[in-house]
């Protein structure tokens, strides 16, 4: 093998080696902010890491929306709701009923 070629080798596999570090930094990121707010969530506290923040008001209270990323949490205060929060995965719809 030439030494042009070792030399791409090398670099490509550097290379490689820096996304596999970076990608599992960020997957371990994702994995750490979904359980801190999952767990404010379950201790009935505001999540910290909202990207998003929606308030719905209706007639008979009103709906705190927070996306996150990948979920989305839900606080019910509502007179024809239970209240409560709902965590779950960013197709969730708000409860109506």
């Amino acid at each position: 093998m030439n030494v042009f070629l070792k030399k791409i080798i090398g670099k490509t596999n550097v290379l490689k080696k820096i996304f596999d570090l970076v990608f599992w930094i960020v997957i371990v990121g994702l994995i750490i902010v979904w359980i801190i707010d999952f767990i404010n969530v379950k201790n009935d506290k505001d999540p910290m890491f909202c990207i998003s923040k929606k308030i719905h008001k209706y007639d008979d209270g009103l709906v705190k929306e927070c996306i996150g990323m990948g979920y989305k949490v839900y606080t019910y205060d509502r007179s024809s709701l239970s209240k409560g929060r709902q965590f779950g995965p960013f197709f969730i719809d708000m409860r109506e009923n």
